[in-house]
């Protein structure tokens, strides 16, 4: 049996790390004697699947999880028993019963959303909205080169393709402005974008400087395929998981 869960990761939880969070997840299921199935070998290990990997300092409102059971359970009962046992860095949303068999989580979930704020200084509202159009109207948009101590360096890549909405959601008439953007971002095997990074291009193309962000949230990961999104709890959108 596999059962798909949707949680987030509070305030409380921003800075666990993913490996941290898979920890404390598998706790949290050991707690509620949930009957985990195992992979095989020397060092067997929960079959659980995340669909994605949520950075250090970022919350999420809507993160998947996919468990694989030894045997059949309540998703009902499992599911109250699931919420209860969560600490505060999470918080249970649902939980539903998929088929056995079919495509990852992540191999099927394709579009993250976000929704990021900053402080602006008076009068960088416009520049701010040029930054968003010239990305947008762009033929190319290139990600810098990261270089890391001890490892090897990553080349410059073209991530236009990664982009697929930037808009402005909201901002603060204040001294200090704090303006909102929410992004959607492209998922790909050979690599994502982060919305820092995204950030820092719209500063570049809309002249003002660029401030480090006060919040970044994952607000919902999706399947999207000919234009059309599913939630990953839609059923598991079956025929798009076959499709994908």
């Amino acid at each position: 049996m596999k059962i798909r869960i949707c949680f987030s990761k509070t305030e409380a939880g921003r800075y666990l790390s993913h490996l941290d969070l898979a920890r404390t997840m598998e706790r949290c299921l050991r707690r509620i004697k949930a009957p985990l199935a195992f992979s095989e070998g020397f060092n067997p290990h929960p079959r659980l699947s995340f669909a994605s990997a949520l950075a250090v300092g970022t919350t999420g409102r809507r993160e998947y999880l996919d468990v694989e059971l030894a045997e059949r359970v309540a998703v009902d009962v499992f599911s109250r028993s699931l919420e209860k046992a969560f600490p505060p860095a999470l918080a249970f949303v649902a939980a539903e019963e998929i088929m056995k068999g079919g495509r990852s989580l992540s191999a099927v979930v394709n579009l993250a959303v976000y929704r990021i704020s900053a402080v602006i200084r008076p009068g960088d509202e416009k520049a701010v909205a040029d930054g968003i159009a010239s990305v947008l109207a762009a033929g190319e948009v290139w990600r810098k080169p990261k270089e890391k101590p001890g490892k090897k360096p990553t080349p410059a890549r073209e991530v236009r393709d990664l982009i697929h909405r930037i808009e402005i959601v909201g901002t603060e008439p204040t001294a200090a402005g704090v303006m909102m953007l929410e992004m959607e971002l492209k998922m790909k095997p050979e690599g994502q974008l982060r919305p820092q990074e995204l950030w820092e291009m719209i500063a570049t193309a809309g002249g003002f400087e660029m401030v480090p962000l006060l919040d970044v949230c994952r607000m919902a990961l999706y399947i999207l395929q000919d234009g059309k999104t599913f939630e990953p709890m839609e059923g598991v959108a079956d025929s798009c998981v076959e499709n994908c």
